[in-house]
Order: structure tokens, then C-alpha cells, then sequence
């Protein structure tokens, strides 16, 4: 059955199918720019398509939708319906306001998935460093109330439900053990010592309990400003609880540096760049969303 899953995942990355892009959608009014998404459409066949939400990183203050624009459009011509997104950066985006803007994200693309041909029940949040933090604690604390968004979209849609799975590549999964970095402290919004609880609340580790959704870890063992040990932790505590996580470890990659195959060396990119991830994404979107 794996064999045919990966099978599946080469045919459906391997599609070179022309998307239809819709930028600038807003999906939260109430502050402009800082919460509009991009999303990336397959061809209309007719059908409801499984959707994917990317997430960008940028150490909670900087970044941009347009940085997952390529991975985008590669999951739309793969027949996914792909939205990349913007959110409130630091200081406006300090916990808790960046996590409520991805929740109000995925709340919208749900609400409108008939606007998008996307089938609101088969749907992957993925991110990258921060963006991988993100959409980790945004599924599993989903339903604390301290975390939930108020925008219209989220109003509208009820009760606030985990997506299908999660990608995380790079993205720090317990903020406590990085107590000492001055670019998560400004995002908790103070000191580990100061305000102990935000900590707790910003760390996806925190809310690990029985029957959350499928995980991929993606993560190179020489990252050198995410701990490798704390994928293999989270990994572990998902397991633990009996939750479905896999980690994908990159032989000599790192946070920006990574293999690239063509230069027999290391390049400048992410994780979501080599050829081994996007072999593990296509396998994992198979599994939890099925084949477009």
C-alpha cells in the first residue's frame, strides 16, 4: 500500500496542468494587506479538489505570501487547490494575533470553497520555519478558546475544526526551549520568567492529546536555528498519544542551506526545496487528502 501511495504521489507532482490564479483575496477586512491570501486553482474539471494552505516564515516579522508563490503553483498543477497567505507580523502579529489570522485563513477558504472548487473537508495546512509553527499550533489548539479567531469568517463558519493534516517543515514545535532568542520573545510578546503561561500557549507541544491530524516532519539535521531534536520530540509525543506522525530528516541539510542535486553541493533554499521533501509531501497529501 505505501509503494502505491508513493506511486500515486510521482503521478500527481509529475502534472503540469496550467493554474488559474486569484490574488489579493481578503480574508480578513479589518486589516488590509496584512490579511489577504493568493490561491492557486487546477483546472475545472468538474470536481471538488483537496486544498493545501501554505505559510510562510520569517521569524514572525518578516515574509511574504508571494515566498510560497512557486509551491503554490505546483500543488495547483498537481490538482490541489493551493492558497498562500499573509498574516499580521510582529509587532501587530504578537501571540496571539498570528495564529488567529492562519485559523481565519483556513475558516475563510473553507466558507468559500464553492468559490474555489475545493472540497472543505480535504484540507493540508503547510508551513515553513515560523509558518511550520504556525500550522502546527493552529491544529492542534484549534478549539482552546484563547486561540480563536473572531473574525466574520470564522463567526460564519461555527465551530472551529483541525485541517486533515499537517506539513511542518522547520518549525519550531516548543517555544520554551528557545527561551533565550530574542525573535520569540518578541513574538510570545515577553521574557519566559515575565509571562511563563504565554509560553505554554504559543507552543504547539503544549496541546499534544489523542486524535489530532496526521503530521509530516520536515526538518535537516544541521539546522542550526531550529533543534533537530525538537521534530524528533514532537514526533515522539504525537506517537506517544496515538496520533499519526512521521519526521523526514535531511542528511546534512539545514534551516536555509540545503542539498541541491544539480550543484553537488548545498544551495541557498528551504527544506520544501529538495527533491526528497517534495516526494514525502506528495506521499502524505495522498494519504490524508487523497488524490486530486
Amino acid at each position: 500500500m505505501r509503494a502505491l501511495s508513493l506511486g500515486l504521489a510521482t503521478a500527481v507532482l509529475a502534472c503540469g496542468c496550467s493554474p488559474e490564479e486569484r490574488s489579493d483575496v481578503a480574508y480578513d477586512d479589518r486589516f488590509g494587506d496584512a490579511t489577504k491570501m493568493d490561491v492557486y486553482l487546477p483546472g475545472d474539471d468538474g470536481h471538488r479538489h483537496p486544498g493545501v494552505l501554505l505559510v510562510h516564515g520569517g521569524g514572525w516579522s518578516a515574509g511574504k505570501r508571494t515566498d510560497f508563490a512557486w509551491a503554490a503553483s505546483r500543488l495547483a498543477r498537481s490538482g490541489y487547490v493551493a492558497a498562500t497567505i499573509d498574516y499580521r507580523l510582529v509587532p501587530e502579529g504578537t501571540f496571539p494575533h498570528a495564529p488567529q489570522d492562519v485559523a481565519c485563513a483556513l475558516a475563510f477558504l473553507r466558507l468559500h470553497a464553492g468559490d474555489y472548487r475545493l472540497d472543505p473537508q480535504r484540507v493540508v495546512m503547510m508551513g515553513y520555519s515560523a509558518g511550520g509553527h504556525l500550522v502546527g499550533l493552529v491544529a492542534l489548539a484549534h478549539d482552546d478558546p484563547g486561540l480563536a479567531p473572531d473574525c466574520v469568517a470564522a463567526q460564519a463558519d461555527g465551530a472551529p475544526s483541525a485541517p486533515q493534516g499537517v506539513i511542518s517543515a522547520a518549525g519550531p514545535m516548543d517555544l520554551r526551549t528557545m527561551s533565550g532568542q530574542s525573535a520569540v520573545q518578541s513574538f510570545v510578546g515577553g521574557t519566559i520568567d515575565r509571562v511563563p503561561e504565554r509560553w505554554d500557549e504559543a507552543s504547539p507541544a503544549h496541546f499534544v492529546h489523542p486524535g489530532e491530524p496526521p503530521f509530516l516532519f520536515i526538518q535537516g539535521q544541521a539546522d542550526w536555528l531550529v533543534d533537530p531534536a525538537q521534530m524528533r520530540a514532537m514526533r515522539d509525543a504525537m506517537r506517544a498519544a496515538g496520533n499519526d506522525a512521521e519526521l523526514l530528516e535531511l542528511v546534512g541539510g539545514g534551516h536555509l542551506l540545503n542539498p541541491d542535486p544539480a550543484l553537488d553541493g548545498l544551495d541557498l533554499q528551504t527544506i520544501y526545496d529538495t527533491p526528497e521533501a517534495w516526494t514525502a509531501i506528495g506521499d502524505f497529501l495522498v494519504r490524508t487528502v487523497g488524490k486530486p
